[in-house]
């Protein structure tokens, strides 16, 4: 598969293909860059970086006139990262071999970024501006000239600079921890929610307590949401949506596996409730209190197939707490969980209690991975998209509010995430919203104009942002979009 790149759109006359680069990080890929007796086959063993706790090896990094001239071909790729980096006075180049892509410094060029699977046959790619934004791009599959799938951010790149950084609070000089600009006064990134994980005064978005308060009221001490669930409407346990998983040697509740044995697996499918409790009233160091979420419920372990003599068990009484802010502390543990939708990391407190016989039966990892990590996740994604206590009607489901759906059903309303589920009030995630609302793609038979691309960690649950090449995709295109003049709104 040839990956092309396309700049006609990009309008910006400080930039040319000399000075724009390429650079990879990947876990292992096969990349051939020329051809002939010149080709050089991309070498990801040097230059290890980490990348969400996973080790990565980088690439050098060529301009996209070079890419032009001698080509590039992929051949395979395992989680492969690539960094569009537009050039700078310096002629820094964005991610030299080794290096951290460091957005957080002032130094580091503006970039985009695309991330790649492929096989050679399948795989899937994506656009993310999760943790910064530097410039709007398309990703496209194609085959024959013709495209198959694709994904773009839909606003030009001075625009959505100016709606991110509003999202962040900055409004033309004033300037918010969230938004850089070069010596000239012009865009260079605006950092996304997830990288602010410490303490109140290194945030500049709104945490989710005016959310959580408005719910507290509404629902008091009973659920705020249908159901956490993974599992399909009028399913039964271990039905669709549901996930397989072997029951370890030393399972007690269900057949364990034996050296001897055929493999055991057992379909997992989880049901939580979320409860909200004020921990703090109204006060000055939050005008709308502060909250903890006590996430109740039990999981289904039902035989898949095989020799097990245990046909189903479930494990209840089974917890997860969600720590509240502490404003007057520094520690912004509920906004932290809610923008990372992660379960441990700096500044995010999350604790569990029940779970030692699923842990012992399926193994921690995989409880951790497919149970505990899912269900608080889906209440992250939820409050991040605006959905526990819509009253948006849905269109899976019409008659029914976003808020009377449970959680597998809020993933099959991707065009109401974010701003239309809560009309009335900014209850989610706003920079997530202003990612979503501008961006667009083609996937499959299906075109849409929101949530092509990744703002918030877990919006792949909608199954739109990722996009999958097959046996007959020859291109994979990038688009670098029109700047605009990257300045900012009234500077």
């Amino acid at each position: 598969m040839n990956l092309t790149f396309d700049m006609t759109a990009l309008g910006n006359s400080n930039l040319t293909p000399k000075n724009v680069y390429i650079t990879f990080a990947a876990a292992s890929a096969g990349l051939v860059y020329g051809s002939g007796l010149s080709a050089q086959y991309i070498n990801f063993s040097n230059g290890g970086i980490t990348i969400d706790g996973t080790s990565y090896g980088t690439s050098s990094a060529y301009s996209l006139a070079d890419v032009a001239a001698y080509g590039l071909v992929i051949n395979s790729a395992t989680s492969l990262v690539g960094f569009i980096s537009y050039g700078s006075a310096q002629g820094i180049e964005m991610l030299p071999m080794g290096s951290q892509p460091n957005f957080l410094s002032s130094i580091t060029p503006r970039f985009s970024i695309f991330e790649l699977s492929y096989d050679g046959t399948g795989g899937g790619a994506d656009i993310t501006n999760i943790s910064q934004y530097g410039g709007s791009i398309k990703l496209a599959f194609l085959s024959g000239g013709s495209v198959q799938s694709q994904l773009e951010n839909t606003l030009d790149t001075t625009d959505t600079f100016n709606a991110l950084a509003g999202a962040s609070g900055f409004s033309g000089s004033a300037s918010t921890s969230a938004v850089f600009l070069d010596s000239s006064g012009c865009f260079v990134r605006v950092i996304g929610t997830n990288v602010f994980p410490i303490g109140a005064e290194q945030t500049p978005y709104p945490t989710f307590n005016a959310y959580l308060q408005s719910l507290y009221t509404t629902y008091g001490s009973g659920s705020v949401v249908q159901e956490l669930t993974n599992l399909a409407p009028g399913q039964n346990p271990g039905g669709a949506g549901a996930v397989g998983y072997p029951s370890t040697s030393t399972a007690t509740q269900v057949s364990p596996n034996s050296p001897n044995s055929n493999s055991i697996v057992y379909n997992l499918d989880y049901h939580f409730t979320a409860v909200v409790t004020q921990a703090t009233g109204p006060g000055d160091s939050d005008p709308n209190g502060t909250y903890s979420v006590q996430l109740n419920g039990y999981v289904n372990a039902t035989l898949a197939s095989g020799p097990g003599t245990i046909q189903s068990y479930t494990y209840d009484n089974l917890s997860i707490t969600l720590a509240a802010d502490e404003p007057t502390q520094g520690n912004l543990y509920m906004t932290n969980f809610i923008y990372q939708a992660a379960t441990n990391g700096a500044g995010i407190s999350v604790t569990s209690s029940g779970w030692d016989d699923l842990n012992n039966d399926f193994g921690t990892a995989n409880v951790d991975a497919a149970l505990l990590q899912k269900a608080a996740g889906d209440f992250a994604e939820g409050m991040t998209c605006g959905f526990p206590g819509s009253t948006t009607d849905s269109t899976s489901s019409p008659g029914t509010n976003l808020g009377g759906l449970t959680s597998y059903e809020w993933w099959q309303n991707p065009l109401l995430a974010y701003g239309p589920a809560q009309t009335a009030n900014p209850y989610y995630s706003t920079y997530g919203n202003v990612v979503s609302a501008n961006s667009g793609g083609i996937n499959g038979t299906t075109t849409f104009s929101r949530g092509g691309v990744y703002g918030s960690p877990y919006d792949d649950r909608f199954n739109l942002n990722l996009i999958s090449p097959d046996a007959d995709t020859d291109e994979m295109c990038i688009t670098l979009l029109a700047d605009g003049n990257l300045e900012p709104t009234g500077a």
